[in-house]
């Protein structure tokens, strides 16, 4: 019985199988500058192995299965250290005994993005940096994004962050909160965004501006989350 579609070359086959860990990281940061680039839907699995230099252009379909497990990649990627770093923040912010202090915990959901961006831009052969910019297109734009943050470790910390947060605004009603929430997740992840884009075109540098911009975010972040809430937001909430 003869099976459709293309045979395999042995130099396909070398491809997906000499040094895959490497061939994994290279497709999945060709596939996020790509994704900022285009769009997420705009680009094809074939598209984003060629661009990888890959000579089998099944190389992405072999590696992660489809697109979906494709962004998953980036997420896990990008998301894995920044994890590491927020999980380290939250231990010393424990030992300080600041553990529920807002701003404190603001901070930890902030400066580990702030932090890698900055540094990759400040290290001359560091490839530029597109996370801030694909989750930005991902979440808000093509609405794909792990929003179960319990189920992955490289999110571990973002839901310890989460809940933490959401307990220091207890007076606030529910709603309110859960909205105060996603707005501070969207100005921190457009600021950060627009920052790294900035950086990555040469209209920013790394330095006291800068710095100046992550102090100015976790400031404007903090009041969002603990504005008053108005009457005409209660009248709204009551009826």
């Amino acid at each position: 019985m003869r099976c459709r579609g293309k045979a395999r070359t042995l130099a396909d086959v070398t491809d997906l199988q000499q040094n895959p860990a490497a061939t994994r990281v290279r497709l999945i940061e060709t596939a996020e500058r790509l994704f900022v680039e285009r769009g997420i839907h705009a680009v094809s699995l074939r598209e984003i192995a060629a661009a990888a230099e890959q000579r089998n252009t099944s190389a992405v379909a072999y590696h992660f299965g489809d697109k979906r497990g494709l962004v998953t990649a980036v997420y896990a990627h990008r998301l894995g250290p920044t994890n590491e770093g927020q999980l380290h923040r939250l231990a010393v912010l424990d030992e300080e005994g600041r553990g529920k202090e807002l701003r404190g915990l603001v901070e930890v959901f902030v400066r580990p993005m702030s932090d890698r961006i900055t540094q990759a831009a400040a290290d001359g052969d560091a490839p530029p940096s597109y996370f801030l910019r694909f989750v930005a297109q991902a979440l808000y734009v093509e609405d794909i994004a792990p929003y179960d943050l319990a189920a992955e470790t490289w999110t571990r910390a973002l839901h310890r962050l989460y809940t933490r947060i959401d307990a220091c605004l207890g007076e606030l009603p529910e709603p309110v909160r859960a909205d105060r929430w996603r707005v501070f997740v969207g100005l921190t992840l457009h600021t950060l965004a627009d920052l790294e884009r900035a950086l990555q075109q040469g209209g920013a540098r790394p330095g006291r501006r800068t710095d100046l911009l992550v102090a100015n975010l976790v400031d404007a972040a903090v009041a969002v989350l603990t504005a008053p809430v108005a009457p005409t937001t209660s009248a709204l909430l009551e009826s």
